[in-house]
């Protein structure tokens, strides 16, 4: 018998050719981006939410295009890769469909000139970005790792949002061109500081500088294609982004100084002494992208000319032969099943277009010219040695490790004689798709410093150096300049990489005796989370306790204490002449609360579950009187239905509650307590209608519905009309909560049962059937006029739930399911994509969402009936589809 693949493994069917679409789309941004971009930057603005101030506003500059080009540019190549790379798993569409859109959020935290739009594309990074490190979601340290990544740099996002928010406020806008035409404001605010360390703690997280480098390690238990795209292009580079684009604001205070030239250089040193102890290729090349960050993080604390110039080459050169060296090392992972360094050998021969492709690139990373690692190492050096001779020590001795982790990297693994400890290697070359990308990154190494240094000065460094410092003057790159300082200490650093991998079994030996002396990362982090867990722990088992009654009693006394010093302030503040006021009364209204208080009174006294359930009716029916008589005919439909469908589910779930009297009854000190409790939410709810009643209330908001309901709405009856055009947006959300609840609740019951649960009484089977066409139909005349007239989707809604109700009742479950055709779950969702769409329509006129459009020269009809008519089919099948399911569970 034949066996279907699990999720991940190997399936025989090739990539389908919609599938290149995904390497076509960043292929159609990067050629888009190329002929948009100007040097002096180009703006797109769009309206969002202007009573915020928040615009759909993005801006490529010279430093937006350089980050815009690599992420469709590698992302374009990664596709390509990916399509061979992920050809045999079944999966692989989910996989495309995330790397895009990780690309598309990564695009969005560049090009975003709103600094508020730029954290929700930041947040979407994060969010993406554990879709892909977790996608081998069936092996517990992919979603372990995932999971890390995530609460870490979420963790950041958050202060992130703080921060923005303070610059955004300092600068008195949040369009990120405005804010940085305010530095002098900013920096002499009482604010400077708080945003300036919330931002950077939020681009620490991101770009994983110390103390928390130890997550991006982490990050390659995802496929390989997300490695060589992440570590290249995206995410990681999201925090080097943001401090380059803020350099202006913050460069000129020695905290911005002094903390990333502590972070960064601590990261770089660290990270580029973990690789050289790495024993697995691709762990190797992960703690080296920290020490490239740790670099960059460096040269922006720097923030002089020769420091903007090498953080940008340095940004492009590690973009190209570090996705390039990542894809070069899951060739070698494919072709022999290992990444493990000590088990390879020989594999020049079987690898040869990969070989090649590796060798370009660890020459660009280990800084040999006329690549691009060799230009923004020589500026580097050019940088540091204006700040001082301890900078220029630390990275020197951080590069001679990274050259001596790329000879370790590539002379056993490639040139390495066979012996019988190697492993052995199938070609797998005849994909193209394996070896093109990286051979292309690895000789954009070479070109761009030989044929396009040009190019890339007057599109890159000039108006990216701009971007960074605006004071400053662009250095102009030349691939030589003589013997200089520069020059000689690049030659150090290669001598002093050589000799530390010759004595590389004397370098593991030392430092681990080190390593154990401090502190990792990781098991601080597990220690920390560990912590955490065990304090929620706690808290749960406090809380959640199991017992409802426990529950209101801990809410309500929480809500009575919040409530106790306003109330007492309310009694204070009204003159005991108000208190003692009697007005003139009716004697309906003097026996509509004599029932109400009676009704509270039985429901309390009760010991039969009937009588109680009556006596809570009641109270509901009663306020439903007070409504109608006070002039709020929707609001007292509404209260009936309610009150009616609460009396079917208690009626459903009545047999199935102990009796009353089998209840043990409380102590009197916790009957004391309850009274306590009630006493005080009564009074304060009476201390808040009377200080309501005796305020002059403000009529400007009712003045303005009275007035514009016909001419602006349409409709005479002005509360359906702020529920489907004024306030159209807040009842979206109120229907979408209703659909989610269905969700959820449906989702707590797990049976399948369709047997009948029905009354069985031939009468009541006969009318119901009568009534419930009766209702329904009703049902369709109050929604249809609710617009003019009291009604509504929702309470037309409503009364055709309770129509089928009665046939749940007098038939079954199954007999208004067979009846209804459709799930309930989907009609509620139609419903809310039926309000949606009514709100969309307005779109493609030029007006904001929700505006209501009405064609009153044609038909009587407009947008805020198609809307109310999907919240009629939300609600219907929401409320429905739990009421079935009570019903079939209880049976």
């Amino acid at each position: 018998m034949a066996t279907t693949p699990s999720l991940g493994k190997q399936s025989a069917s090739a990539s389908p050719p919609l599938l290149w679409l995904y390497a076509l789309f960043p292929a159609a941004l990067l050629l888009g981006f190329a002929v948009a971009y100007e040097p002096q930057g180009v703006s797109f603005v769009w309206s969002w939410v202007p009573s915020m101030g928040i615009d759909l506003s993005f801006r490529i500059d010279g430093l937006s295009f350089l980050f815009a080009v690599l992420i469709s540019g590698i992302g374009c190549l990664v596709q390509i890769y990916s399509l061979s790379y992920m050809k045999s798993k079944i999966n692989k569409r989910s996989f495309h469909l995330y790397l895009t859109l990780f690309m598309l959020s990564m695009l969005g935290v560049v090009l975003s000139d709103n600094i508020l739009l730029l954290f929700v594309f930041w947040e979407l990074t994060t969010i993406t970005s554990y879709l892909l490190i977790g996608f081998n979601h069936e092996d517990e340290t992919s979603r372990k790792n995932a999971l890390q990544a995530m609460l870490i740099t979420g963790a950041g996002g958050l202060a992130l949002l703080g921060g923005l928010i303070m610059l955004g406020e300092m600068a008195g806008s949040y369009q990120m061109s405005e804010i940085l035409q305010q530095v002098e404001t900013i920096t002499e605010h009482s604010l400077f500081l708080p945003s300036m360390l919330l931002v950077l703690l939020g681009a620490f997280t991101k770009s994983a500088q110390f103390p928390f480098h130890f997550w991006l390690p982490g990050a390659m238990a995802a496929p390989t294609p997300v490695s060589a795209y992440l570590h290249s292009a995206t995410m990681v580079k999201a925090g080097i982004y943001l401090m380059a684009r803020l350099s202006p604001v913050y460069a000129a205070s020695d905290v911005w100084f002094y903390l990333l030239v502590t972070a960064g250089s601590i990261t770089a040193f660290w990270s580029a002494l973990l690789a050289l102890r790495q024993t697995d290729l691709k762990l190797m090349l992960a703690n080296s992208t920290n020490m490239a960050l740790g670099k960059l993080t460096v040269l922006l604390a720097f923030g002089t000319e020769y420091a903007v110039a090498a953080a940008l080459l340095l940004i492009v050169a590690h973009a190209f032969y570090k996705a390039s060296l990542f894809m070069v090392i899951g060739n070698v992972d494919k072709s022999t099943g290992t990444r493990q360094w000590h088990s390879l050998s020989g594999l020049k021969d079987p690898l040869k277009l990969s070989f090649v492709a590796a060798v370009l690139s660890a020459m660009s990373m280990a800084g040999l010219p006329p690549l691009l690692g060799f230009l923004s190492k020589e500026y580097l050096y050019k940088a540091s040695l204006e700040v001082g001779i301890v900078p220029t020590a630390i990275l020197l001795l951080a590069n001679a490790l990274i050259v001596a982790m790329t000879l370790l990297l590539m002379l056993k693994p490639f040139l390495g004689k066979k012996d019988e400890h190697s492993v052995a290697a199938k070609s797998i070359e005849h994909e193209k798709g394996l070896w093109l990308p990286p051979m292309l990154l690895a000789v954009g190494s070479f070109a761009v410093p030989v044929l396009a240094l040009g190019y890339l000065q007057n599109a890159v460094i000039d108006p990216g150096s701009l971007a960074i410092f605006p004071q400053g003057t662009p250095k102009t790159v030349y691939i030589w300049q003589g013997v200089n300082l520069p020059l000689i200490l690049s030659v150090v650093t290669l001598v002093l990489g050589v000799l530390i991998y010759r004595s590389h079994a004397v370098f593991l030996k030392v430092t681990g005796t080190l390593l154990r002396f401090l502190p990792q990362g990781n098991k601080v982090y597990q220690r920390g989370l560990n912590g955490l867990m065990a304090v929620a722990n706690w808290q749960t088992g406090l809380l959640q306790h199991k017992h409802l009654s426990l529950y209101g009693l801990g809410f309500f006394t929480v809500l009575a204490l919040l409530l106790l010093q306003p109330t007492l302030a309310v009694f204070g503040a009204v003159p005991v002449g108000v208190l003692s006021e009697i007005h003139e009364t009716h004697f309906y209204e003097v026996a509509l609360a004599l029932l109400l208080v009676t009704s509270v009174a039985a429901c309390l006294v009760a010991r039969s579950s009937l009588l109680a359930v009556a006596a809570l009716g009641m109270v509901g029916f009663i306020s439903t009187l007070v409504f109608m008589l006070y002039s709020a005919p929707d609001v007292a439909k509404t209260q009936l239905l309610v009150e009616i469908l609460v009396v079917v589910i208690v009626a459903l779930l009545l047999r199935h509650l102990p009796s009353l009297t089998s209840v043990p009854s409380h102590s009197l000190s916790r009957r004391t307590v309850h009274a306590i409790v009630a006493s005080v939410l009564g009074l304060a709810v009476t201390g808040i209608l009377i200080a309501i009643t005796h305020t002059p209330l403000d009529m400007t908001l009712s003045e303005f519905f009275a007035e514009n309901s016909l001419p602006g709405g349409h409709g005479r009856n002005i509360v359906n009309v702020i529920l489907v055009d004024f306030r159209a947006f807040d009842t979206l959300g109120e229907v979408v909560v209703v659909a989610m609840a269905a969700v959820a609740c449906l989702g707590l019951f797990t049976t399948k049962n369709r047997a009948k649960n029905r009354i069985e009484s031939i009468i009541f089977r006969s009318t119901a059937h009568i009534v419930a066409v009766l209702m329904l139909v009703f049902s369709v005349y109050l929604l249809m006029r609710g617009h003019n007239l009291p009604g509504g989707g929702f309470i037309g809604a409503l009364i055709a739930v309770i129509g089928f109700a009665l046939l749940m009742l007098a038939e079954s479950a199954g007999y208004v399911r067979e009846r209804l055709r459709y799930s309930p779950l989907k009609i509620a969702i139609f419903g809310v994509a039926l309000a949606l769409l009514a709100g969309a329509i307005s779109f493609p006129l030029g007006l904001p969402f929700m505006t209501g459009l009405w064609w009153k020269e044609i038909l009587p009809l407009g947008t805020p009936l198609l809307f109310d008519v999907g919240v009629y089919l939300a609600v219907f099948g929401a409320v429905l589809g739990i009421l079935l399911r009570i019903n079939e569970e209880l049976d």
